[in-house]
């Protein structure tokens, strides 16, 4: 089985605009349409297709599996919208369709298609498919019309398949080339084969035929075909003696047109497989493997910077300094002492000095530290600028309002040793007014500043004290404000 696929077509052809002529012109049964997908219908041609349906339908015809919409109204051109002449031309196209013969390539077909009989060359202005039939060279005895069809079958169906652009391109071009040929030397058979198989099988998908080097018996024996033919398809068909055959130039570009024809490629000797101008060899599609690899290498390319550029890349650091903000920013509302975290260029133990003044506190350290390390990582968030100027005059103010903070702190101890006593007085335990010992009171001035760390003798929860802006007191037991 040969793929095709280096048989399609250029990106150039995705390009193409069409003017609303060219797609469709004039109207009901003398419509003119080349181009029958992507498109909108107009009122007359859904209504022949709706009535098409509803005949199918009646008559119980049953349709190919690959049937399309727009092959309703392909078939109902064929038949210039006649109910009888529609329904004759789908029975002969579904009998065709279905038959695989037509569609399969045997030994006579491949042998009539590398002879040169009939091959595709290049690409209209449009980028139109070209296929060329050298009428001239059928023999009699070797090739008779079913042969001829089912060669032509194939060849177009290969067209259809891999070289058309739904919306863009869907015709082709024929050059039928006669070579002079006399009207009793071009047979009948083939005549009918183009006019009335093709037009029945592959109905819409003839953009122009140009007959070459006829001869004046030619011209005598299109004289009595054309009476039969309407005038759409008589105006697709253009007769040029040799002199004329420049004029292929206007709708073809040279480098797609064969010497023998006037252009500047040279004359093709192999033609099966289907040979395409427009790569190197003809059947190799140009560095595919190489796009592929180099297309694989700007994609990885791309998804490295990404990464190099990845904000979240570096987690453990950004974490740190996220906490170290939000750090800052809470000791500043609440005119606090600043307690910075721990990072790799700092001690791993910041409460050393205090710890060797105070044993207690010594003891609760590997259970704060058991604590820090269960709790869960906080996800960095991007930086703010405004809220890293709102935090760095903080930091100024704080530093200038140090001695009132300790103020407050020492004002604060008092009100809670003071609380302290009444709560001892209230429980009985003496008529007098207690006095905490000098030791307790260097213990609470050594901790004034943990008190949130559950560290005091009687293991009462502290809470964090704000006497400005919060109305709770500082522990469960006691509401000063």
């Amino acid at each position: 089985m040969i793929d095709y696929s280096y048989l399609a077509p250029p990106k150039e052809a995705n390009d193409i605009v069409h003017s609303n002529h060219y797609v469709k012109h004039q109207e009901q049964e003398k419509g003119v349409r080349k181009i029958y997908e992507t498109v909108v219908y107009d009122q007359f041609e859904m209504e022949k297709v709706k009535e098409l349906k509803e005949e199918i339908k009646k008559q119980k015809i049953i349709l190919s599996s690959d049937w399309k919409e727009s092959d309703y109204l392909r078939i109902s051109y064929a038949g210039r919208f006649d109910k009888k002449t529609v329904i004759k031309k789908l029975q002969q196209h579904i009998a065709w369709r279905c038959n695989k013969i037509y569609h399969e390539i045997n030994s006579h077909s491949e042998s009539f298609l590398k002879e040169g009989i009939c091959y595709l060359l290049g690409r209209d202005k449009q980028y139109r498919p070209i296929v060329v039939l050298n009428a001239h060279q059928i023999d009699q005895k070797k090739h008779d019309k079913e042969q001829i069809f089912q060669a032509l079958s194939c060849l177009l169906g290969i067209v259809k398949k891999n070289m058309f652009v739904p919306g863009k391109v869907e015709t082709w071009v024929f050059l039928l080339e006669t070579n002079n040929l006399g009207g009793q030397g071009l047979q009948q058979k083939v005549l009918e084969v183009l006019i009335d198989n093709l037009s029945t099988n592959f109905s819409g998908y003839l953009e122009r035929m140009f007959v070459l080097n006829p001869s004046s018996g030619i011209n005598f024996l299109w004289q009595q075909i054309k009476a039969f033919l309407d005038e759409e398809t008589i105006n697709k068909i253009s007769f040029l003696p040799s002199k004329e055959i420049k004029q292929l130039k206007e709708f073809i570009e040279p480098n797609q047109l064969e010497e023998k024809f006037g252009g500047t490629h040279p004359n093709l000797t192999k033609f099966w497989p289907p040979y395409n101008l427009d790569l190197p060899d003809g059947y190799t599609k140009k560095d595919n493997k190489t796009n592929q690899k180099q297309n694989m290498k700007i994609s990885n390319m791309k998804i490295e910077e990404e990464e190099e550029n990845d904000p979240y890349d570096q987690v453990d650091f950004n974490l740190n300094d996220f906490m170290k903000q939000q750090q800052q920013i809470y000791y500043s509302i609440s005119n606090k002492p600043q307690q910075s975290i721990q990072i790799e260029d700092k001690p791993e133990n910041p409460r050393q000095d205090q710890s060797e003044d105070n044993p207690q506190i010594d003891s609760k350290q590997p259970h704060n530290q058991a604590q820090s390390n269960n709790q869960k990582p906080i996800l960095d968030e991007p930086e703010q600028p405004e809220l890293q100027q709102q935090v760095f005059n903080q930091e100024e103010e704080k530093k200038q309002n140090i001695p009132q903070n300790y103020e407050i702190k020492e004002s604060t101890e008092q009100v809670i040793l003071t609380e302290r006593q009444k709560n001892q007085q209230q429980q009985g335990n003496d008529n007098e007014q207690d006095k905490l010992s000098p030791s307790d009171q260097q213990q609470f001035n050594s901790t004034g500043n943990k008190l949130n760390e559950e560290n005091n003798p009687d293991n009462i929860p502290i809470q964090r004290l704000d006497p400005v802006n919060n109305d709770k007191g500082c522990c469960a037991k006691c509401e000063i404000f």
